[in-house]
């Protein structure tokens, strides 16, 4: 009676359990190993067991995405604890940074443009208010869009230069961020409006 019970549940995958192949997918194998037939395989499944929850590899893509950007946020988050100070945002600074070395793969999708799938849109404007909420003591909400949005242009345009490697061993040291630290020094000193 078990085995059928497994059976069964072999046939029917849930969602959950097909994201967490695809995750361990590309974290295992990158990017490009990613596929409906890769993660069916995985499953021990025919591709076509995965089209009630992904007809195409593109949303497949798009779920994987918005879980690698729900656990960044999560990162953030555990490291800022709700603080809005210098000091939560050097620890975000640091904690997007150690994220996106620890899940390259991963991190790349969430920065890559995906069919609008609203659990990846959901979490994207969670990580915009995350960074917006950083600058939040600068009272205007723009300037804490815009600053926060600075911070992160410059955190992920140190993620794509370390991943090409334009930067040494010192740029990309957490303790050697002096430009970001500099842009974050300046935008929180900034007046508003």
């Amino acid at each position: 009676m078990q085995s059928r019970s497994k059976v069964a549940h072999a046939q029917n995958p849930t969602q959950k359990a097909i994201l967490s192949a695809a995750l361990e997918l590309v974290e295992q194998d990158g990017t490009g190993s990613l596929s409906i037939r890769a993660v069916a395989k995985r499953l021990d499944l025919a591709p076509a067991g995965l089209n009630r929850y992904f007809p195409d590899r593109k949303s497949l893509e798009a779920t994987v995405a918005a879980e690698g950007t729900r656990r960044l946020c999560a990162a953030l988050q555990r490291t800022t604890k709700g603080s809005v100070d210098a000091e939560a945002v050097r620890g975000a600074c640091r904690a997007y940074l150690r994220f996106a070395r620890r899940h390259p793969a991963l991190y790349a999708m969430t920065m890559r443009k995906y069919p609008d799938v609203p659990a990846l849109l959901a979490a994207r404007e969670d990580l915009r208010n995350l960074f917006r909420m950083l600058f939040a003591p600068l009272g205007d909400p723009q300037s804490s869009r815009t600053a926060g949005l600075a911070v992160w242009a410059s955190l992920h345009g140190m993620v794509a230069q370390e991943r090409d490697g334009l930067l040494d061993d010192a740029e990309v040291s957490a303790d050697s961020l002096s430009a970001v630290w500099t842009l974050v020094a300046a935008l929180l000193q900034s007046p508003a409006g």
